[in-house]
Formats: C-alpha cells, structure tokens, sequence
C-alpha cells in the first residue's frame, strides 16, 4: 500500500510540475511557434490547450508513478544494491536514460523550447528517480 501511494504522490507532484512548466512552454509556443508546432498551435486557442494540458495531467502521471513505483520494488528485489542517493542504483539510472531518451527526439523537433523540456525531463529524473524510491522506501 505504501508504493501505491508513494507513485500516486510522486505522480501528484509532478502534474503539478508539468503544468506549470507545460503553460510556461505554451505561452513561449504560441508567441512564436517553431516550424514543427506551427500546424497544430493554429487549431487549437491558448485556453484550450491550458486546459487540456491541466484536464490530461493528473491522471497520466499518476498512473505512470504507480507504474513505476511498481517497478521500482520489482528492481528493488530483483537488483539490490543503493548509490547516489538513492535506495536503487539500478531503478534511478534506468528513470534517468528513460527520461534522456524520451526528452531528446522532443527537443530536437522543437529547438526553441528545449529548456522546457529539459527541464520536464530533469524534474521527472528528480521526481521518480529520486524521490519515488526515498518516499516508497
């Protein structure tokens, strides 16, 4: 039970995060869209977009911090060992290379809002890699 809900807040509390960093790059978006973006960002009104962003939000990363939650005990028992901060070596550098390789194809199709989404992808190596474990610990 402590796992389930140590990913349903590290899911919580990186909604939060991903709202706010999502309108933020929303805003910048909008302002000057970059070529990739430019189709969608004409389909859809800033108050649509905040919306789905803040409507989409919570339930995904809640069912992806109970996910990896359950992964983070599955490695806990399978590849034991601590480092770095964190109860599991094994599970944190996975979240890490994960995040890096989700972030990236992202970042180079939209070069102007790299720092939003370096900065989603630093603060999900920092949410679920770090603190996941230390709350489901």
């Amino acid at each position: 039970m402590d796992v389930l809900i140590a990913g349903l807040a590290a899911g919580a509390f990186m909604a939060q995060v991903f709202i706010m960093i999502g309108c933020l790059t929303a805003f910048f978006a909008l302002k000057n869209p970059p070529p990739s973006l430019a189709g969608m960002m004409e389909r859809f009104s800033p108050a649509v977009l905040v919306a789905g962003i803040v409507v989409a939000a919570y339930p995904t990363w809640g069912v992806i911090g109970v996910v990896l939650a359950f992964l983070f005990v599955a490695l806990e028992n399978g590849f034991p060992g601590s480092g770095l901060g964190s109860p599991n070596l094994a599970y944190s550098a996975g979240v890490a290379l994960a995040s890096v390789a989700l972030a990236l194809p992202i970042a180079v199709l939209a070069q102007r809002l790299w720092v939003g989404v370096a900065s989603l992808a630093a603060a999900s190596v920092g949410i679920y890699g770090w603190l996941l474990p230390l709350l489901a610990s």
